[in-house]
């Protein structure tokens, strides 16, 4: 597990660099990456792979958040490299193989796990996107600004 954290950590640098990312965004992408795909190795272990997705980009997603005001950047600068990890890529690849061999006995089930995934990823960052709005929306209310 610990050698798959490394090469995900030098995985993301690597797609950083590629997508040229701020600078200043290269280590804290490199760490979230890791974290992420530690998160997902994790929660893979004791529950299902859609559970493992969601719970690894509700934590990429809020630390995303966190670290993006830290350094001052837009937050896509830092979650899109670090969700890289945990994309189904090998589920897409594996329903296009099938559907190549014509076996849909196969290509369903690895397309819903796909799409599943996909959606676990898209609803985690949708969740904690909506709960930063409210919690803007408070912080300017108290202080006396409209949102």
């Amino acid at each position: 597990m610990v050698l798959q954290c490394i090469f995900a950590f030098c995985a993301i640098i690597g797609f950083s660099i590629i997508i040229e990312a701020p600078k200043k965004c290269l280590f804290v992408n490199g760490v979230l990456g890791m974290l992420g795909w530690a998160v997902y190795l994790l929660i893979e272990a004791i529950s299902a792979m859609l559970a493992a997705t969601f719970v690894s980009a509700l934590v990429l997603a809020v630390a995303a958040h966190i670290l993006a005001r830290i350094l001052k950047t837009p937050v896509t600068t830092v979650l899109i490299p670090a969700i890289l990890t945990i994309v189904p890529g090998a589920g897409m690849y594996q329903t296009v193989y099938y559907l190549f061999l014509s076996d849909m006995e196969q290509a369903i089930p690895s397309l819903v796990n796909t799409i599943g995934a996909a959606g676990a990823i898209a609803t985690a960052i949708f969740i904690v996107d909506a709960f930063v709005v409210v919690l803007k929306k408070i912080f300017l209310y108290e202080h006396g600004t409209k949102p």
